[in-house]
């Protein structure tokens, strides 16, 4: 319970004349309403903020600061903030800057901060040699608050030559918050002003940035600030986008951050942001590709269906797969069995619009769609066993060894001449003399290229059909093979799977032939589609 007795005490205090009773009642205010909200607007209602204002000047004796202290704990309070202005609470800003701070959270006390010179003020303070760090970092922070969603206020502080100022901020070392909020600052007020972000450009900010992401002993929230000014500076704006570009190590740092162990997801976030805004240009496909972007981008793919770094990761890879280097580069990553695992499970709209996006560049044809998806039931099956008791798997070990039907335990690549030969005899192939002359193992078996089976090995296109089949279905099947320890299928696995699709090893492709000839006709509508959309998209360019 608050003590209104009290309250209209320390307000007497405050009307006495009397210095010491004045530095003793602003102290008591300001630690009882640093204590409750409700001792706040006792002392706003016996009318304590006019006293204390008027303390305020331009000295720096203790009851001036004691009195700036009691205020900034009242602006706590949103109803109290315009009651302050009002009082004139926004003068003497070197030492009322916490005040200020709060005042500004208030729209109409933005403007009225404004409207009394209080940016410039502000601004020429950042400016001042000797201003300290923490004061500087405090400023900055207030013109962060002052510019977010007030246009006038964000070209007030380029007006006032606010830009170069912070931008010099950037330059001190060692990086630390005064650093992280001069980076803030510039980004609020480059949010939706293209005429600022600009002005950011060329008073040099882009590679004081990069230096900071690059740089060892900047901390989590020194590298959040950078890269996200990064990523307001170069969302909509062609010239930042090149300026970033052209920065040697600007890419590759924004890629170091592309990491799913990172500790600091919204890092993340902020740099797979950038990297995306760079991703709507042809120009930066190649350097982003170069960088690594592609194996990262493909692993934030897991961070989750409804997560924003997924949604991000998601639209990049699908506005990189317009490119064929591209789009080999994200298949060669393994980017296509996490973007189906997605449609799966009830991401997000955003994140299923760009996944199902990206899947139609990559041209992910069905019988890619359909053998991902039964590779993921296997892979569900086979952790379901995991979860068996010790004793029902011996069992099931035990009924296999008695089983008359050996199980090959050996991955297809350690398959020697021999085990092949079997192997093709089984998928129909009698005249076997060419594997035998060019000793064809297992592994050559699955790096046999088109010209190698017509040319060196003499094929029939059948023949041809169906070890493409084969090999296809493998590499497919083992790219998403997640048991613990194993690194590829074994031939028993393999013919387990086919056999769930109800096929042998002898008619998997001659099978799979007849329900591509069935959604044959809607392939081509889509390909009809998508040239017509690249041939927008270069007509744009």
């Amino acid at each position: 319970m608050i003590d209104f007795k009290v309250a209209r005490k320390l307000h007497a205090q405050l009307n006495s004349g009397e210095d010491d009773a004045q530095l003793e009642a602003a102290g008591h205010i300001r630690n009882l309403c640093r204590q409750s909200e409700e001792y706040r607007l006792a002392f706003a209602e016996v009318g304590a903020v006019g006293p204390l204002v008027g303390l305020l000047d331009n000295s720096l004796k203790q009851i001036t600061i004691t009195s700036a202290e009691a205020l900034t704990q009242l602006a706590a309070s949103a109803p109290l903030r315009t009651a302050i202005r009002e009082a004139g609470g926004l003068a003497n800003l070197d030492l009322t800057a916490h005040l200020v701070l709060r005042l500004a959270y208030t729209a109409v006390n933005k403007n009225a901060i404004r409207e009394c010179n209080g940016i410039k003020t502000i601004l020429k303070l950042i400016g001042e040699k000797g201003c300290p760090r923490p004061l500087t970092g405090l400023l900055a922070q207030t013109i962060t608050v002052l510019a977010v969603g007030n246009e006038i206020n964000q070209d007030n502080v380029r007006d006032n030559f606010g830009i170069p100022l912070l931008v010099r901020v950037l330059e001190e070392r060692p990086y630390d918050g005064t650093t992280a909020c001069a980076a803030d600052a510039l980004r609020a007020i480059s949010m939706n002003n293209d005429e600022n972000k600009n002005r950011v450009r060329e008073a040099w900010a882009i590679p004081l940035l990069v230096q900071m992401l690059g740089s060892d002993t900047a901390d989590a929230d020194v590298l959040e600030k950078a890269v996200d000014c990064l990523r307001i500076l170069t969302t909509s704006n062609d010239s930042n986008k090149v300026a970033l570009f052209t920065i040697p190590a600007g890419v590759p740092a924004l890629v170091r951050l592309l990491s799913t162990t990172n500790p600091d997801q919204v890092v993340t976030e902020r740099a797979a942001a950038v990297i995306g805004n760079l991703s709507t240009s042809r120009d930066y496909f190649s350097s982003i590709r170069e960088s690594g972007a592609l194996q990262r981008l493909v692993a934030l793919l897991d961070a989750g269906s409804t997560s924003r770094v997924t949604e991000i990761a998601a639209k990049t890879i699908a506005n990189l797969s317009i490119d064929d280097n591209s789009r080999k580069g994200i298949r060669l990553a393994g980017g296509v069995p996490p973007l189906m695992r997605l449609l799966l499970e009830k991401p997000s709209e955003q994140v299923l619009i760009a996944a199902e996006e990206a899947l139609r560049r990559l041209e992910v044809d069905n019988l890619e769609r359909n053998a991902i998806l039964e590779a993921f039931r296997y892979v569900e099956q086979r952790r379901a066993h995991e979860d068996l008791s010790h004793e029902l798997l011996a069992d099931a070990q035990e009924q296999a060894t008695s089983s008359s039907e050996p199980i090959d335990s050996r991955p297809l690549t350690r398959y020697s001449l021999e085990d092949t030969c079997e192997l093709l005899h089984d998928m129909g192939f009698h005249d076997l003399s060419l594997f035998v002359q060019h000793s064809v193992t297992g592994s050559d078996l699955l790096d046999l290229s088109q010209a190698e089976m017509e040319g060196h090995l003499q094929l029939s296109p059948l023949q041809v059909r169906k070890l493409q089949g084969l090999i296809k279905a493998y590499s497919i099947f083992n790219a998403m093979m997640a048991t613990p320890g194993k690194g590829e299928i074994t031939a028993q696995e393999l013919e387990e799977y086919l056999g769930r699709q109800r096929l042998s090893k002898s008619d998997w492709k001659v099978a799979t032939e007849e329900s591509k000839k069935k959604h044959f006709a809607q392939a081509e509508k889509d390909k009809e589609r998508y040239t017509k959309e690249m041939q927008a998209y270069q007509g744009k360019e």
